[in-house]
């Protein structure tokens, strides 16, 4: 376009442009003018690109260490005794605080233009958090300390972050569960209400949510009793159509918790017995996908890498693709029985390696398997069995500008409730 031309449109049709841009080339235009460098801060633009941004399908991946964090006794101690208001107790946690390194940096994959991005997060998330769970535009950190969980939401693009009330029931490696909508939060927090791995297990769940049309407000009410015979293991929880989803071990079977009714169940997975390393992920529509690897004993059923979507009565699973005979021989060389893990985003999921730095990508609506390029932000490349980290772990994540959510945490114009009892 002539210079000329552009220099004398509207500046509300400047705001419209700019507004569609995904939010790398964004931030490259910020440094035309000071006008386009402060439309991050103006309310008016923000609320723009919220109706005008296209949705961009990305992974926010993070590096594991190569060993669990250690939790601290001295925090779950301070939760659960009156001496923890000490100075001793409380110098003792801020020494242990500041000995920890700061989080690692969230490495973005755009999985349409195959392309890294780094964002750090040593002035977003204090020490001693690891993230847990996404939902759109927002990421979740939990403290790693044993004793009462906190939850730290946080936008990567605005750097802005919000801290929920610390849940009343002490843990050590929770499952986390997150949704969030334009004016609304639901978190769910899962697992052994126990602070060591000694201690007796005893499968609780608690609820928060918080809403900014109706004024409801209801922190960490306890959720309904879980099935018998179920055992999470620290992950993510799967979000769909007012439904939280969650893999169980020891036997596998995938649980379900209905945000509406404050309901568990359990659902049975196809050839449970079979299964190795199964997540499960939200895809493109709503879908929930159980994705696993299937290794048979009996040579008429080879080992593959299937998916199961589940179909809309709940109860059963219908297979909707499997890894082919050649990607999975690469996959399986590579993988060397170590697991994997998923996560799903739009039409892609992304397949992660415990002790790996690859990634492998499915694409749902081209049906094409691909390996994504190495991230040039990691030592030695796509590769890490030599850099002893833990692999990486993979969030859905959308990039935007604004997360309005957030503000419900600073807000105190909600209707206390005390939601579900036990």
């Amino acid at each position: 376009m002539d210079p000329r031309i552009w220099r004398h449109l509207p500046q509300g049709l400047v705001d419209r442009v700019l507004a569609f841009l995904p939010p790398a080339a964004f931030f490259r235009a910020r440094a035309v003018c000071k006008r386009w460098y402060a439309l991050v801060f103006s309310d008016s633009f923000l609320e723009l690109h919220l109706r005008l941004a296209p949705t961009l399908p990305c992974f926010a991946f993070f590096l594991l260490p190569s060993k669990p964090p250690l939790y601290s006794t001295s925090a779950a101690s301070s939760s659960s005794s009156s001496s923890s208001s000490s100075p001793a107790a409380a110098a003792t946690t801020t020494t242990s605080t500041a000995n920890r390194p700061p989080p690692a940096p969230a490495l973005l994959l755009d999985p349409v233009s195959n392309s890294w991005h780094r964002i750090p997060l040593g002035t977003i998330i204090p020490p001693g958090f690891s993230p847990a769970a996404s939902s759109h535009g927002v990421l979740c950190f939990i403290s790693d300390d044993a004793g009462s969980k906190t939850l730290v939401l946080c936008n990567l693009l605005s750097k802005l972050a919000s801290q929920l009330p610390p849940t009343p029931t002490p843990r050590l490696f929770p499952t986390v569960g997150l949704t969030v909508g334009p004016s609304s939060i639901s978190a769910v927090v899962a697992g052994d209400d126990m602070i060591s791995p000694f201690a007796v297990k005893n499968l609780t769940a608690e609820c928060f949510h918080a809403d900014g049309v109706t004024g409801f407000y209801s922190p960490w009410a306890t959720g309904s009793a879980l099935p018998r015979l179920c055992s999470f293991e620290p992950g993510r929880m799967a979000y769909a159509a007012g439904r939280f989803y969650c893999m169980s071990c020891g036997p596998f079977g995938v649980m379900a918790y209905d945000v509406g009714t404050n309901a568990w169940e359990k659902i049975q997975p196809p050839m449970r017995r079979f299964l190795r390393s199964p997540s499960i992920v939200e895809c493109g529509g709503g879908r929930v996908v159980l994705v696993a690897a299937v290794e048979k004993s009996k040579l008429s059923v080879p080992r593959s890498v299937r998916m199961w979507a589940l179909q809309p009565c709940g109860r059963a699973w219908a297979e909707i693709d499997r890894m082919p005979h050649d990607v999975h021989a690469q996959f399986s060389e590579a993988e060397g029985g170590r697991g994997f893990e998923c996560v799903g985003h739009g039409d892609f999921l992304a397949i992660t390696i415990k002790g790996s730095n690859d990634v492998l990508l499915f694409d749902f609506y081209r049906k094409e398997w691909r390996w994504a390029p190495p991230c040039r932000f990691l030592h030695g490349g796509g590769s890490s069995s030599s850099s002893g980290c833990g692999g990486l772990r993979g969030f859905a994540y959308e990039p935007r500008l604004a997360t309005p959510c957030m503000a419900l945490l600073d807000s105190s114009s909600f209707i206390p409730f005390q939601g579900f009892s036990g």
